[in-house]
């Protein structure tokens, strides 16, 4: 591998469900510091995708590497944030010891040390929310949570951070908030970010994959006619200030 070689490369890549394709013939780089958003329908296999790319799932064709090695060999270099956090927020526990939870994954043991306390302190800072670490989860706005959701994951100092619909439940203001502090944490890591947020992600990512079976990899942060139409197999316009638009100028074939 060399510093110009991606960071992680999908070939020929399929994989299915009790035998019903779900991805086909996929095959794309990531580069490093790259900011991708994954774009598509519900049920176009946008999840999957990203359990390939963890090592959480396997392939039944192609391959998935990750600095040249499988996934599941370089779990170490990915944060994860998935859509469906499993945690009671009404359970009694503070910020800083979900966030410690991530630590205690990463490190395989139960005890907590001064180096993990200050890597989770170090991630609340990059998350905007130092400060809160007594504070009690069911205390927190949706946003709120999932900065310490994100916390959690980069508590680790993952090389790659991976979030599946991180603005879930959040509202406008904490959307852009959001993701401007994925733009400033992208100066240091790759960011891929599974979401249907479409005006807000075409403002900060770098590139954007449209996944329904197959995974059209577009390096740029236009979301073209042409994308959408191979995505979501209709016209998608948004509205915007009163105002029906398409999201990004027309594009050629792919």
């Amino acid at each position: 591998m060399t510093e110009n070689d991606p960071i992680i490369q999908v070939r020929d890549l399929a994989f299915s469900y009790n035998g019903e394709p779900t991805l086909v013939n996929v095959s794309f780089d990531i580069a490093e510091k790259e900011f991708l958003a994954i774009i598509g329908p519900n049920g176009g296999g946008k999840s999957t995708l990203v359990r390939l790319m963890l090592g959480l799932l396997d392939p039944v064709q192609g391959r998935i590497l990750v600095h040249g090695r499988s996934p599941k060999k370089m779990a170490h270099c990915f944060g994860y944030v998935p859509q469906d956090v499993n945690i009671n927020i009404h359970f009694p526990i503070s910020v800083i010891d979900v966030i410690l939870m991530g630590r205690m994954r990463y490190q395989g043991r139960r005890r907590i040390s001064t180096e993990d306390r200050q890597k989770a302190m170090e991630s609340m800072g990059m998350m905007g929310i130092s400060g809160f670490e007594n504070r009690r989860i069911k205390d927190l706005s949706a946003g709120q949570r999932e900065r310490v959701f994100i916390a959690r994951a980069l508590a680790t100092d993952p090389e790659i951070l991976i979030l599946d619909e991180p603005t879930a439940g959040v509202d406008s203001s904490g959307k852009t908030e959001l993701y401007h502090l994925l733009k400033q944490l992208n100066e240091s890591k790759t960011i891929i970010v599974v979401s249907h947020d479409l005006m807000i992600v075409s403002s900060y990512v770098k590139s954007v994959a449209c996944v329904n079976r197959h995974v059209h990899y577009h390096p740029s942060n236009e979301i073209t006619d042409a994308m959408m139409d191979m995505g979501y197999q209709c016209p998608v316009e948004l509205v915007a200030h009163g105002q029906p638009h398409r999201i990004l100028k027309i594009h050629g074939d792919f």
